[in-house]
């Protein structure tokens, strides 16, 4: 088969997976929402009464756009675990006319999909809360669409590979408490990575191993301006690499899971 023979089955598996998608994107949307306005009016109206800034609830939308698809990881992860143990669609796929290493790039294309369509809403949702005190005059749109398009990329490949780690679905548990958890909360959710280096230097350097630094500091560069993030081309170069790496080995280690 050629490579238009398989961009055609591919276009095709991509389409059978939105059909699905289609019918549960509006309970998505409202888990979406629930999580958005619990946030942000937490942040914005209840947190200076304890004495943060009212801009701490800016900052904080900064890091819920850059963590929307992140939580749609699990629902990845669940998704494929059950499907191995019970009607195994897959292993159907992975056998088709087409380089096994193509199905995997369709989950990580649809993926990217699902996570892209949650995570855009986060930020005109936010913006019609807080109205003024939501300041998007440093915004980027170009660079915003670089770090967010690279960020659902990321977290597709990273289900993938997280997947690649489980065994069975009574170890679906951990991939909150394991590997999402810990990413996330130390990836600079509440704090700026300047912040952590201020603080303990070797602290700050040890979290640049953390891909999740890079999507939080990339993300609030864009919309809240570069100054007192990492430079926004260093974080879309290694959330790139990180990609690629987290891709290339998750898509190997699905194929020995699998016997392909």
């Amino acid at each position: 088969m050629g490579i238009l023979s398989y961009c055609n089955t591919l276009y095709y598996l991509l389409l059978t997976d939105l059909k699905i998608f289609k019918r549960t994107i509006q309970d998505k949307i409202i888990d979406l929402l629930i999580w958005i306005v619990t946030v942000v009016l937490v942040t914005a109206y209840l947190m200076p009464a304890f004495g943060l800034e009212q801009s701490y609830s800016s900052f904080m939308i900064a890091s819920l756009t850059a963590s929307a698809g992140l939580f749609e990881m699990y629902t990845g992860v669940t998704n494929l675990i059950t499907d191995f143990e019970g009607n195994n669609i897959t292993s159907f796929y992975l056998i088709l006319p087409i380089p096994t290493w193509l199905v995997f790039i369709r989950n990580i294309l649809f993926y990217a999909f699902n996570n892209a369509v949650l995570g855009i809403l986060v930020l005109p949702i936010s913006k019609l809360l807080l109205w003024h005190q939501f300041d998007l005059s440093q915004f980027s749109l170009v660079k915003f669409l670089i770090i967010f398009s690279l960020t659902n990329i990321f977290y597709a490949t990273f289900t993938i590979w997280i997947t690649s780690r489980i065994s069975s679905i009574e170890q679906i548990g951990s991939v909150w408490m394991r590997f999402v958890y810990p990413l996330w909360y130390l990836g600079g959710f509440q704090y700026s990575w300047q912040v952590l280096y201020n603080f303990n230097y070797f602290l700050g350097y040890l979290s640049l191993i953390n891909p999740m630094i890079y999507i939080m500091e990339g993300t609030r560069a864009t919309i809240l301006g570069q100054e007192g993030s990492l430079p926004f081309w260093l974080c879309a170069f290694f959330l790139g690499l990180a990609s690629i790496i987290f891709g290339w080995h998750g898509i190997i280690k699905m194929k020995r899971k699998l016997d392909f």
